[in-house]
């Protein structure tokens, strides 16, 4: 059985609006609900899988929203975020939302309150210095390591602090 390679014939992306960097790097730019809803005809293939991601421009948004599929999702899935994404960016900006809850995605993770913070940040801080001025002697600042792509040899502040403390004492101190 022989197959019949035909070309098919892809709509052009109008680029109107979209910022200039995203430009040749996007397979399909969604401006309206019918264009999400329809996401799978301009592909022409339910299965079509773009490596390129889509775009969907709300009006009103801060920032257009990058749906990628990777070459993994296919074009109904891709359609299907798309609608999905659009409603909710418009039932938030309709009611005064904001498009992203930054406090709520703090808190999916696990991380501390932005009011907590400061707070928390200050405590810790001076609970270390607290440290430090308690144990100079055992508790040495850090040392930067830094790389070595020479491998000369380099003298660290351990081994220039043990040298002199040795000189001072009378002793000799072989070089390293």
């Amino acid at each position: 059985m022989t197959a019949i390679q035909t070309a098919k014939r892809v709509a052009p992306i109008d680029y109107k609006g979209v910022p200039e960097s995203y430009h040749g790097k996007l397979s399909a730019v969604c401006r309206t609900s019918e264009d999400c809803a329809e996401l799978v005809r301009g592909f022409g293939s339910p299965d079509f899988a773009p490596n390129l991601p889509v775009l969907v421009m709300v009006p009103g948004a801060h920032a257009p929203t990058l749906i990628a599929g990777m070459g993994y999702a296919s074009a109904a899935e891709l359609q299907d975020c798309a609608v999905v994404t659009w409603e909710e960016q418009t039932t938030k900006l309709a009611e005064g939302k904001p498009l992203l809850d930054f406090d709520a995605a703090r808190e999916r993770r696990g991380l501390p309150r932005r009011e907590d913070v400061d707070a928390a940040t200050r405590d810790a801080l001076l609970r270390r210095v607290a440290e430090h001025m308690a144990n100079p002697v055992t508790d040495p600042f850090r040392q930067p390591v830094y790389p070595n792509p020479t491998n000369k040899t380099k003298f660290s502040f351990q081994k220039m602090a043990a040298k002199d403390l040795s000189n001072a004492a009378g002793e000799k101190v072989p070089d390293a």
